[in-house]
């Protein structure tokens, strides 16, 4: 499996053994046999990969839960951590940052990390974005 520790944590926020009732609810939408049926399919692709039907929802839902756990993580992570969060999350839901000013050095930052990645899938976006988050999960943790 290639994200055990967000499989780890998704299982238990289904049963409710974790997380708060956001979170769970999150998880909740989430059909795990058809997620783990496309999360493999993605990121064993290229930049363009992609699934279609139910297992475009499944990844959908499973990336709106990993957005969920980053808020319940046992601390902040660290800025490239971020930086890889941002640019994942905005391809993912196909938003553009916007250009910065000449002045802002964060702003250059995220824009230029963003633009990285710019012309991968939604679903690989999804999928990578879901595999930082697992590895967060394993080198920082969750609260309950």
């Amino acid at each position: 499996m290639s994200v055990p520790n967000f499989s780890a944590a998704l299982d238990a926020s289904i049963k409710k053994e974790k997380f708060t009732p956001e979170v769970q609810a999150a998880a909740a939408k989430v059909d795990s046999s058809a997620f783990f049926a496309a999360i493999e399919t993605v990121l064993g692709g290229d930049d363009t990969a992609s699934v279609d039907g139910e297992l475009a929802v499944a990844l959908k839902n499973a990336f709106e839960f990993a957005v969920a756990v980053v808020k319940m993580l046992n601390s902040e992570p660290g800025n490239e951590d971020k930086l890889a969060l941002y640019k994942y999350f905005k391809r993912a839901n196909n938003q553009t940052p916007a250009s910065p000013g000449m002045f802002d050095i964060q702003g250059k930052y995220k824009y230029n990390a963003w633009k990285e990645i710019k012309d991968i899938s939604e679903a690989k976006a999804q999928a990578e974005y879901i595999k930082q988050v697992d590895t967060l999960i394993g080198t920082i943790g969750t609260r309950e």
